[in-house]
């Protein structure tokens, strides 16, 4: 398995020299920001920036703010659609594998029209987007889900092979449900996966062994993902990152060698 870590331009020499000692992935994470997609000039100098770095296989962090592929009003159906399938240029310009969206599901919406309503329309949003970027890959990310099972309705609706589940570890944490029940229930689908630790309350991306989240126990389940699944380490601090790849190093976690 690959790991990913976030970096940042004003810190790119270091995230670059973590990066070649450990065969660590980027995962972009400026291109979910609205203000810095409706400025041209600024996205393409971000885009340029990275471009230059010659990079392939990494991934990005499509947008998330406000997006509702699902909504009854059309307008935003549409826009959300444009905003998501920005992201998807985007990585292409920068030979990423693949890109993460969020569920963005409304949880105490409980009847079983709006949730068919979710699974039909982002299902038919997402695999219009695969055909369009062939050489991408999407990975749907549980946000605050109370359970595993909406993620798996879209997942069994598509059965697409360039598209699957970011299962995020700490989101999972917070809801009710034992981590063991997200792994099983996902593991068919499961491409990607974003690691950091909180309280189980709120999602606060501590650095991995300072929350409450079980590691050792979620780390069974994760030996027992295929081995091409990526991990990124969703840390937005450089001195957290690492870390928390020393406390992964020294738990006996995973090697990085």
């Amino acid at each position: 398995m690959r790991y990913h870590i976030i970096p940042k331009l004003n810190q790119l020499d270091k995230y670059l020299e973590l990066s070649k000692k450990y065969d660590l992935g980027f995962e972009y994470n400026e291109f979910f920001i609205p203000n810095l997609l409706d400025n041209e000039v600024a996205l393409n100098n971000v885009i340029n920036e990275y471009k230059k770095l010659n990079r392939k296989n990494d991934t990005l962090h499509g947008v998330f703010f406000d997006i509702v592929l699902d909504s009854q009003d059309e307008k935003i159906r549409r826009i959300s659609y444009e905003r998501v399938r920005k992201s998807l240029e985007i990585a292409s310009k920068l030979n990423c594998k693949g890109v993460i969206f969020h569920t963005n599901y409304i949880t105490w919406m409980k009847d079983d029209t709006y949730r068919n309503r979710w699974v039909e329309l982002n299902a038919k949003a997402y695999l219009e987007l695969i055909e369009e970027f062939k050489d991408l890959e999407i990975y749907v990310e549980n946000m605050f889900d109370l359970d595993p099972y909406l993620l798996r309705s879209l997942m069994d609706k598509m059965n697409h092979p360039r598209i699957g589940v970011c299962l995020d570890v700490a989101h999972a944490s917070i809801s009710k449900i034992e981590i063991k029940e997200w792994f099983d229930t996902l593991k068919p689908y499961i491409k990607h996966l974003h690691i950091n630790d909180n309280d189980k309350v709120i999602d606060s991306h501590m650095e991995i062994g300072k929350g409450l989240i079980d590691y050792k126990e979620a780390y069974k389940y994760i030996k027992e993902l295929d081995n091409k699944t990526t991990i990124l380490i969703e840390i937005s601090d450089y001195d957290k990152t690492l870390n928390s790849i020393n406390y992964l190093k020294d738990g006996g976690f995973d090697d990085f060698k």
